[in-house]
């Protein structure tokens, strides 16, 4: 494989539990296969938005929506490149599938309806060679919608020297819910990825009346960016292997066995190999218990490194071997992982590491 499905550099360690448990919890990255396998041929590709307005009339309903939903005029455009934005970034920054172009084009051709028809073929092959891509990721459907709800709560006052007093709220609540609609179009020009997405995020606030209450919450341009901001993320993790974040326990005692403190230590000081020399000695002795945790250890050590094989083969040792109820968890979660690792690498067919 030309690429790591581990970006090992990444891997950190959360020092402060060593102090008080018996484990502590690395944290690293993997690549998890995307749910829609693109061609291998479509390999360098520009996102672009095809929802701006393309009539004075869809301006002025623009308008006309956002002073109706309290939104804000042309609040919707903005948050439809926002998403446009954020998948071309989650393309760049979490998946190695695709070369993406830096440039966000701008397709007008923004009707009423919500989900426009695909674009015609020649269209498409036209835009890539002028933009020298092999296809198109475009947003082609967006729209927002806002809820707010009331309600009075009873909150209690406590005051030092006052006996304590009773006051009635407004509590808010406001809702931001984005409905969007993206294609992918590969080389030849024809729709290879057609999803309708949905995501949405609340906030609450409250005050003495209504209006400070509605005062503590965001802007609705800030609202409706945040959610965008999550599909487009989406949508990228949709079309293209990403990378995912992941967490394992190491032990880090077991019945004051001498290499095990030692490879504590060489935990503390981020020296993996020299920790890993220790487990080994440690996976030796006699008692299931110290040899379960070191088999254990080195399976986490394995991962680490992207060694699955040998990272399968001692989960084993510490689930059978040495009857470890959680290297038995551990073991179905790397087998998982295998079996992941090869889907991501057909996915990746073709491709190039960043």
């Amino acid at each position: 494989m030309s690429y790591s499905l581990l970006r090992s550099a990444w891997v950190s360690l959360v020092i402060l539990s060593l102090a008080s448990s018996c484990t502590t919890t690395v944290h690293l990255e993997a690549l998890a296969p995307a749910s829609v396998p693109m061609p291998p041929a479509l390999q360098r590709i520009a996102t672009a938005n095809r929802i701006l307005p393309d009539s004075r009339r869809d301006k002025f309903f623009d308008v006309l929506e956002g002073i109706f939903t309290g939104e804000g005029p042309m609040v919707d455009r903005a948050g439809a490149e926002a998403c446009v934005l954020s998948t071309g970034e989650a393309l760049m920054r979490n998946s190695p599938r695709f070369r993406v172009t830096p440039a966000n084009l701008q397709l007008v051709g923004r009707t009423r309806e919500f989900f426009l028809p695909p674009m015609a073929p020649d269209y498409v092959r036209r835009v890539c060679r002028t933009s020298q891509v092999d296809g198109l990721v475009v947003l082609e459907a967006f729209d927002s919608d806002m809820q707010v709800q009331k309600r009075q709560e009873e909150r209690v006052i406590k005051e030092k020297d006052k006996p304590d007093r009773k006051v009635m709220v407004t509590v808010v609540h406001m809702d931001m819910r984005i409905v969007s609609g993206f294609r992918t179009y590969g080389p030849e020009g024809l729709v290879v990825d057609q999803a309708r997405q949905e995501d949405h995020l609340g906030w609450t606030s409250e005050g003495a009346t209504y209006q400070a209450a509605l005062a503590g919450l965001p802007a609705p341009e800030r609202c409706i960016r945040e959610v965008a901001l999550r599909i487009g993320d989406q949508y990228a993790r949709r079309i293209a292997p990403s990378y995912v974040p992941l967490s394992r326990n190491i032990y880090t005692r077991a019945k004051k066995n001498a290499h095990m403190q030692q490879a504590r230590q060489c935990v503390q000081a981020t020296d993996w190999d020299q920790a890993a020399a220790r487990w080994q000695q440690a996976a030796r002795n006699l008692n299931h218990v110290v040899a379960g945790r070191a088999f254990y250890n080195l399976a986490v050590y394995e991962e680490m490194n992207n060694h699955l094989p040998e990272a399968i083969d001692y989960a084993r040792k510490a689930a059978y071997t040495c009857q470890m109820r959680p290297a038995i968890a551990y073991l179905r979660v790397l087998q998982d992982r295998q079996q992941a690792a090869h889907i991501v690498q057909n996915q990746m067919a073709g491709s190039q590491t960043k």
